[in-house]
């Protein structure tokens, strides 16, 4: 049977033709980069986290978009400038395994730091989960290209189901699960739509990320 997965040289080959504006933009603000701050912020504004004041809040969720995303990004430029990566959405899967531990450092870095801050299991168990769910991604990539952006976006919605079925939400859980399931739904489009994964592989991202992050956060 002929094989259909687009290769990696194929699919770079494809990008500049075909790179439809609005799913750049979606990859980009929703990029795996950024979803740690996102579940963050949902954590402190929807759980009774809601009662800390707000100024702290507000640190927290910085100091938590700066160890999970502004250091990886820092960390991708320099393996772009030494040659070690190609571009900084890590088109080729073989260039992807050092962006990956480095995000793996953080996430549990993120885990530790919220964790002296005295934050809920809870919260810390995400965190533990999203590096988790980046590990198999790492060990799948070294075979297959599995999509971080779905599996960052499913950990997201994981979050959210767990809220949902823990009661801990502070706010209407049908409307934050739609939400979720649009955004997951829309994100395997845009990957898509950039030619970046098959279908396959953007729905075992979505798959991973969901159960690594909602089964930490049920322990």
């Amino acid at each position: 049977m002929e094989n259909t997965e687009p290769t990696d040289k194929s699919l770079s080959q494809a990008q500049p033709a075909r790179r439809p504006r609005w799913a750049q933009l979606l990859s980009d603000f929703f990029s795996p980069l950024l979803i740690p701050t996102y579940a963050t912020a949902l954590a402190m504004w929807v759980t009774p986290l809601r009662s800390v004041p707000e100024s702290n809040r507000l640190i927290v969720t910085i100091l938590v978009g700066v160890i999970t995303g502004l250091i990886p990004l820092l960390a991708i430029a320099v393996l772009i400038r030494t040659g070690k990566v190609s571009d900084r959405a890590l088109s080729r899967r073989d260039q992807r395994a050092m962006p990956m531990v480095i995000g793996v450092a953080c996430y549990f870095g993120a885990a530790l730091f919220v964790g002296s801050l005295g934050a809920p299991l809870w919260l810390r168990m995400f965190f533990w989960g999203a590096g988790v769910a980046t590990i198999i991604a790492m060990l799948i990539t070294f075979k297959w290209k599995i999509s971080a952006h779905t599996t960052a976006i499913g950990g997201l919605v994981g979050m959210m189901m767990w809220f949902a079925t823990s009661g801990l939400a502070d706010v209407n859980v049908m409307i934050m699960l739609s939400v979720g399931i649009v955004l997951a739904g829309a994100m395997a489009s845009a990957r898509l739509a950039l030619n970046r994964h098959t279908l396959a592989q953007t729905l075992a991202g979505l798959a991973l990320g969901f159960a690594c992050c909602f089964t930490a956060m049920s322990i």
